[in-house]
């Protein structure tokens, strides 16, 4: 599946700028006497419509990779498409008008609006993108003309929104621009390591299958996301390609949502928005919880400990403290099991109704978490789980949740860890509102998600 940039939150702009465009045209010309049912009836047409037309001609299909001279023509394309039906539907019905303005106009001004947006939004992010915005640190391996063509794009295209933390070869060729080849193939877990690197991006004859298949799973075992550019992409046709680099095609193993700028703002709006209302609405609930904490066990209120977020990062998590007062290496390295003796008697009622993890909601808004994602863990842990199950740190490529997909179907506590992995990638593969909506839902309501909790 081709990552595409299709943007869900343009359809849902689109569609209220023709409706409130239609909605002031009609007030202007008819005062405010009711739209007809023919009128509301066209509206729901013209949303139907528009869907389908979004689908096929691209028009929300935009993202920091695209030419604005594209998106204009792709706009116009489809309203070209969407006028010609709904005035043909017009003329053939007829009776919804006194006036052909009233769909002429919000037709024309939406088309304006429309691409209007799509420039400014092109404009801003390749502005900001140029200036250093969500640069991604990309590490390349190889060092033949493959490679070659690849740095010459990171290098001379800024605004792809690349910076190449350096060349990974056991043959870097001479022709290739001095100073960036930093070591051998065989630094590669040391550099994924000791360095912040978004991407990996292979530039390797795709003959080189053994090296190749090391590299993915040094990349799979470190949580980094890694590209194949084949050396063959000259024949490739361009729709058949995942991903691309300008116009160097590159495969990518996972489809990846949360990726698209487009998805993460949307489901940033809706961790904040989601958690200040809860911070409100539970802030009765936090005060008894911390006078109970207090008379039940002597002690800080807040239990904080470091955890591996997003990309390797750590942050400090909060949670209420539910257990009595430990070594510092003993909670970071001890699992917690049922009946676990080291949990106070509020700290039992509070993990059980997962009142335990209410903190975490300034987690959210702080950005370290968000309200849907994998669970994030200690480093001992991940670094212990990593060589268990080879893909566990790739569930660091979208952010902590409070709750997540396995927790909401049991798959919490001292439970079977690669059926949580196995949930986390689901989510991360397959990342919509509406799943977060479903899994939030499933925390409260499934039976399933309150097992486990101790």
């Amino acid at each position: 599946m081709k990552r595409n940039g299709n943007n869900r939150f343009l359809f849902i702009i689109d569609l209220l700028a023709l409706y409130v465009f239609f909605f002031f045209i009609f007030t202007y010309y008819e005062g405010h006497s009711p739209i007809p049912f023919k009128g509301n009836l066209l509206m729901g047409i013209i949303g139907f419509l528009w869907f389908f037309i979004s689908i096929n001609f691209e028009v929300c299909k935009v993202n920091k990779r695209s030419r604005i001279i594209m998106v204009i023509k792709n706009i116009f394309v489809a309203y070209s498409v969407l006028s010609v039906i709904v005035i043909s539907l017009v003329a053939i019905y007829g009776n919804f008008r006194p006036n052909d303005k009233l769909v002429l106009y919000p037709l024309l001004f939406s088309l304006t609006f429309s691409t209007l947006l799509r420039i400014f939004f092109l404009i801003v992010i390749k502005h900001f993108i140029k200036n250093g915005y969500q640069y991604r640190s990309v590490l390349l391996i190889g060092g033949g003309q493959i490679a070659k063509k690849v740095l010459d794009k990171i290098l001379f295209v800024p605004e792809l929104g690349y910076r190449i933390h350096g060349v990974l070869s056991d043959d870097y060729h001479e022709s290739l621009p001095k100073g960036y080849h930093i070591g051998n193939i065989d630094r590669l877990s040391e550099i994924l390591r000791t360095n912040q690197i978004d991407e990996v991006i292979i530039a390797k004859p795709l003959s080189k299958e053994k090296i190749i298949k090391w590299i993915a799973k040094k990349c799979e075992e470190e949580g980094v996301r890694f590209f194949l550019v084949p050396d063959f992409f000259s024949i490739i046709p361009k729709w058949t390609v995942l991903d691309n680099l300008g116009d160097i095609p590159m495969i990518a193993i996972r489809n990846e949502p949360l990726n698209l700028l487009s998805n993460r703002i949307i489901k940033r709006i809706f961790d904040i928005v989601f958690s200040i209302i809860s911070l409100i609405l539970l802030s009765p609930v936090f005060i008894l919880i911390s006078i109970a904490i207090k008379i039940s066990s002597p002690g800080p209120l807040f239990f904080k400990q470091k955890r591996m977020g997003t990309g390797n990062r750590e942050f400090i998590l909060y949670k209420f403290r539910s257990m009595k007062v430990q070594d510092k290496n003993e909670s970071d390295t001890v699992w917690t099991t049922e009946n676990d003796d080291r949990v106070t008697s509020i700290g039992r009622l509070i993990r059980k109704a997962n009142l335990d993890e209410l903190p975490q909601l300034w987690n959210v808004i702080l950005g370290n978490m968000s309200i849907v994602g994998p669970r994030p863990e200690r480093e001992f842990f991940v670094e212990k789980f990593k060589k268990e199950i080879p893909s566990y740190k790739v569930r660091t490529l979208v952010k902590s949740g409070i709750t997540g997909l396995a927790q909401a179907n049991g798959w919490r506590g001292d439970t079977f860890i690669a059926h949580r992995v196995e949930h986390d990638l689901y989510y991360l593969e397959n990342w919509s509102i509406w799943l977060d909506l479903k899994i939030i839902w499933k925390t409260f309501f499934n039976r399933s998600a309150w097992q486990n909790a101790y």
